[in-house]
């Protein structure tokens, strides 16, 4: 039995935040069913970029393993059968702007009351309090106002925004961690909670070193290239092809590369005068490697214990020994047909198994939840259909009038 099996998650989302969070729920057994605009869908199915058969490569990234409902909760029909979903639902999660929620009729206090179980948990940019509470935000935004973006990069150079989307992927995992305590908390006490997440939160939690650093020097750091704040040698270093990344290994590496003479100089001597004559440090290594490819170093440096490894391009990490024998690429049948590749589960345990599901086509899943799991008639969906039909030609007009 997967861990999560039997728990059910109703998940009002878009783009990165709350798809990466639930999707790891679902891969750890949770039923995720994703609630979508019939008309439109997560917002994330119309991004520009690759596609599978029209399926954009940005919506499959953070959805897969889960299924998908068609229904506007906005119309009368739409919003009494999300409540009935409730009814039998563990969890309802959403990354809507601070108090979408309310306004929608779907927050905690209105959703306590249909099921006294039920766990809400919200993701937004900056929470459910505070100043900000009401701006709008994205990743780059949390990682420009936590002071991530200030730390990474260069010195002298632009600030720069970590590759991958990192706040987005914090808020998400957060609020899973948020979830899974919550239903142990519910086994204690038998009812639910509410669990508020914010991207900006999870940005300062992610720079607990950096900010003590600060709140015990009163220096506030810039930007480390590959750096470390209190470690040297540690990064990435160019070689005569390629680059490679070592990790603390003084004075070691300074026997691998030759250069045996500056263990014993006293400006080398402590990690205090390693810190502070680090440029001139990083510069005699630098140097040395150099004389060699970064192929020919790594052979040497993993024969001697050291922690490294190559700068890959996406494309190697993807083939990777390593990534591959740990199933983290993956590949599955999709719906539309042909295959695509996926990446896999970071958690690995024996009751979760292997095998996923790909992210499901706009509605696939609509008359498996309204009649299988709902019992809804043929003439009920089709007058759900017909009130949400009315729905957005009313929305529609009404953007028309506004143009």
């Amino acid at each position: 039995m997967r861990p999560l099996e039997g728990v059910r998650v109703l998940a009002l989302e878009r783009a990165i935040a709350g798809p990466y969070g639930s999707m790891v729920l679902a891969d750890l057994g949770a039923e995720v069913i994703k609630v979508e605009p019939p008309q439109t869908g997560d917002l994330s199915r119309l991004f520009v970029g690759p596609n599978h058969k029209g399926e954009s490569f940005y919506y499959m990234a953070f959805n897969r393993g889960k299924k998908s409902l068609a229904l506007d909760i906005n119309t009368k029909m739409g919003k009494e059968l999300f409540y009935d979903l409730v009814k039998i639902s563990d969890v309802v999660w959403d990354n809507f702007s601070a108090g979408t929620m309310e306004r929608i009729g779907a927050d905690f206090d209105t959703l306590s009351r249909i099921n006294l179980g039920i766990i809400c948990c919200s993701i937004s940019g900056y929470g459910q309090t505070g100043p900000y509470r009401d701006r709008i935000s994205f990743d780059v935004v949390a990682e420009a106002i936590s002071g991530a973006m200030s730390i990474t990069g260069e010195p002298g150079r632009p600030p720069v925004r970590y590759g991958a989307p990192i706040a987005d992927e914090m808020g998400g995992l957060f609020g899973a961690i948020g979830v899974l305590a919550a239903l142990a908390q519910r086994e204690r006490i038998g009812k639910g909670t509410r669990i508020d997440i914010s991207l900006l939160d999870g940005q300062i939690s992610s720079l607990a070193y950096h900010l003590l650093y600060y709140f015990c020097s009163g220096i506030a750091c810039g930007p480390q290239r590959s750096g470390h704040l209190s470690l040297i040698p540690y990064g990435a270093y160019e070689t005569k092809k390629g680059y490679l990344a070592i990790g603390p290994c003084w004075p070691r590496i300074c026997r691998v590369l030759g250069v045996e003479e500056i263990i014993d100089a006293p400006r080398f001597e402590s990690g205090e005068s390693r810190i502070e004559h680090r440029e001139e440090l990083d510069s005699i290594l630098q140097q040395a490697f150099m004389k060699e490819k970064a192929e020919d170093w790594l052979e040497v440096l993993y024969a001697e214990r050291i922690g490294a490894g190559p700068v890959n391009t996406l494309d190697k990490a993807a083939a990777d020994p390593q990534v591959l024998a740990r199933n983290m690429v993956v590949e599955m049948e999709h719906p539309l047909g042909g295959k695509i590749r996926h990446v896999g589960n970071p958690v690995k345990m024996p009751e979760i198994g292997e095998e996923f599901s790909p992210p499901p086509t706009l509605g696939q899943d609509s008359e498996e939840i309204l009649v299988g799991l709902m019992g809804c008639s043929a003439e009920k969906i089709k007058q759900l259909r017909q009130e949400e039909e009315q729905r957005a030609e009313e929305l529609l007009a009404s953007l028309r009038r506004a143009q």
